[in-house]
């Protein structure tokens, strides 16, 4: 093996030393990087999840709000074949037949619906209706 031979070798070894010293910096610089790109992507996508949806009045823009009642009467609640939304999670309660999902999914009470009506709800979507009431049907319903 000649002069000639060992200066190829020994530039051969020190380029080869300089990709691998090129290779392990730039690959501790990659997780980092990304990191520092990614941190804002992902803080962006927390901040923009939507709530989930309520039980809301749907009115159109020339009702009156009509006067409540001081005094309310005990009425029945018949099960008239009426149905409340299983879209998304329902509180039992007291929906009017014009309540909708706030996110314009559709009306609370799904079969059955009158929108001067206010209806029983529970979390099964099983239904009863007490029938007109004053604050139904405008925007002081009660949805819930």
């Amino acid at each position: 093996m000649g002069m000639d031979n060992i200066g190829a070798y020994w530039q051969l070894w020190t380029h080869t030393d300089s990709i691998v010293s090129l290779t392990t910096t730039a690959t501790m610089r990659f997780p980092v990087i990304t990191l520092l790109l990614l941190a804002p992507i992902t803080a962006l996508a927390a901040v923009a999840a939507e709530p989930a949806p309520v039980a809301i009045a749907e009115v159109s823009p020339r009702e009156a709000v009509p006067e409540i009642p001081a005094e309310l009467t005990a009425r029945a609640c018949v099960a008239n074949g009426c149905q409340c939304s299983t879209k998304y999670p329902l509180e039992q309660g007291q929906y009017c037949g014009n309540c909708v999902w706030s996110n314009g999914a559709g009306y609370i009470i799904t079969a059955k619906r009158v929108n001067n009506h206010v209806y029983e709800c529970n979390s099964r979507g099983g239904c009863c209706d007490y029938g007109p009431a004053s604050d139904c049907g405008s925007g002081t319903a009660r949805c819930g």
